[in-house]
């Protein structure tokens, strides 16, 4: 099993130090700068023997370098520094929850909108049978206020009506006459019976005792005459305050139809008012349960997250470990990097030998790297026979067409009489097809089989496939495939061999530099 390593182009550090020149050795000798040998030009004498010295040793000559690191400056060295990558792991169990979690929210969420929509139409039906109701009341009060006048108006005609009637005594036995006339025709009347008549004793004591509740009445009829006369002279006859009456009276109906015909309206509109108020609160019960199973689906979808996360803690671990790794680059802290490069491989190799379920799982994450580069399960190439290590998964609308296809063909299939060995080559013909279709990749260099696979298709439509030309096609196909695996191995030999060329030529210049380093010191250490 191959190991992914954070290479260096991660945590490259770069740092200017010339490596064989030792800043003891400067320390020892004197510093350049400060060494009147360099700073200060050699007085010759032609009877010394300097000239001589300095000829052997080529200080004379001007393009000579007088200081070795200003003119050969040390290549910079590069400190590389590798850690383990963890690859991001998405586990298809839990992928499907999550889809199948995100499918229920969108229902749910459609399911909200539709409620939410139906509410705000119910509430602005609500709002509108409101104001109707409200408009419908200030027309009540006001045909209650017109009632109200009326019957204040009709009133005292109707008491001037009573006044006007007859009225009967406390015992509602005999009614006051209308005039004192009246009266004193009835008393005589009575008297003239029990002088005239010939009644008995109980009969003449009767009459009596009505003569003398007559006469009892006289102040009163006397008195309603007189307010009689008044009100006659104030309203006028009787019969014309009975016409008033009457004419106010019809008034004071169409009014009160007009009231109840308000009244009938209104209730008509709170009965629907009250329909749509148990509608409003059914809908937002319906809507609440909706909002509840929406949230519990997010809440599964965080769960899930969760389980995820704590599945690739591993990958976010490395991720600082990683951002750790370049901010110490930045500050050019060797020692600490390597210490932390040093710490991460060695837990990575404890928790690799000694749990087999973290060996399981990092096998699991690369595997995705290693078949998308063509390698096998141990890193090497991977051979053209050698089947792919992540398996391709299948498109749903691929297997909606298989499911389909011979559901169209069946009826056709039953119509024609033919022996049962030719329709069963038929019946597997598609599902090679589409096999063929699924391994297929859209490259320019596989053009002429997809051209193939199109005609058999039409083939198998028809039902004249051939067993030979599909064994042809699937040849040709596999020859394409192994053509194209070899370009790859190609490209990679020639990448493997570039890369090599230039680590040798890295390797040369190294050495090269490293004489040359060789040479200034044991220049230096002539002087």
């Amino acid at each position: 099993m191959g190991v992914e390593v954070v290479d260096s182009d991660l945590t490259q550090l770069s740092i200017d130090k010339v490596t064989e020149v030792d800043k003891s050795f400067l320390h020892e000798n004197g510093k350049l700068d400060k060494d009147p040998v360099y700073n200060n030009p050699i007085d010759v004498d032609s009877h010394s023997e300097e000239p001589d010295k300095e000829e052997e040793n080529g200080a004379s000559d001007p393009d000579f370098p007088k200081d070795a690191v200003v003119e050969w400056p040390a290549p910079k060295q590069i400190h590389s520094f590798h850690f383990i990558r963890y690859r991001f792991y998405e586990d298809p169990a839990i992928k499907a929850k999550l889809d199948q979690a995100d499918k229920e929210i969108q229902k749910w969420n459609k399911a909200r909108f539709k409620l939410t929509d139906e509410l705000k139409a119910k509430r602005a039906e609500r709002s509108e049978m409101l104001s109707q109701v409200r408009a419908l009341n200030v027309d009540f009060e006001q045909f209650k206020t017109i009632l109200d006048e009326k019957k204040k108006e009709i009133e005292p005609l109707q008491q001037a009506l009573g006044k006007l009637r007859n009225n009967k005594d406390v015992d509602n036995r005999l009614s006051l006459c209308a005039s004192e006339e009246e009266l004193d025709f009835i008393i005589h009347s009575l008297q003239y019976r029990i002088q005239h008549e010939s009644i008995s004793l109980s009969e003449e004591k009767r009459i009596l005792k009505e003569i003398k509740h007559l006469e009892g009445t006289r102040e009163k009829v006397i008195a309603n005459a007189a307010m009689r006369s008044k009100i006659q002279d104030s309203l006028g006859q009787k019969e014309d305050i009975q016409d008033q009456v009457k004419l106010m009276g019809v008034d004071l109906n169409g009014v009160r139809k007009e009231q109840h015909a308000v009244w009938s309206k209104k209730k008509q509109i709170k009965d629907k008012l009250d329909e749509t108020e148990t509608k409003i609160e059914s809908l937002q019960n319906e809507l609440k349960a909706v909002t509840l199973k929406r949230d519990k689906a997010f809440d599964n979808i965080q769960e899930l997250r969760k389980q995820s996360d704590q599945g690739n803690s591993h990958f976010y671990q490395s991720r600082t470990i990683v951002h750790n790794a370049k901010l110490l680059a930045a500050q050019k802290d060797i020692k600490a990097l390597e210490e932390l490069s040093i710490v991460e491989v060695e837990k990575f190799m404890a928790l690799w030998n000694g749990n087999k379920a973290f060996r399981d799982d990092y096998e699991k994450r690369i595997l995705s790297s290693l078949d998308s580069r063509l390698l096998s399960r141990d890193g090497r190439i991977r051979n053209p026979d050698e089947k792919p290590l992540v398996a391709p998964e299948k498109p749903v609308d691929s297997e909606t067409e298989t499911i389909l296809r011979p559901s169209v063909r069946k009826p056709k299939e039953e119509a024609k009489s033919g022996p049962q060995t030719d329709t069963k080559p038929a019946k597997k013909a598609p599902k090679d097809a589409e096999t063929i279709a699924m391994e297929s990749n859209p490259l320019s260099d596989i053009s002429v089989v997809a051209e193939e696979i199109l005609v058999s298709g039409k083939l198998q439509k028809n039902k004249e496939v051939d067993a030979a030309k599909l064994k042809e096609l699937k040849r040709e196909e596999e020859i394409a495939k192994a053509k194209q695996a070899m370009e790859r191995k190609k490209k990679l030999a020639e990448k493997a061999a570039a890369k090599a060329a230039r680590r040798a030529q890295m390797e040369a210049e190294k050495k090269l530099k490293e004489i040359i380093c060789f040479l200034i010191w044991f220049h230096f250490i002539g002087y």
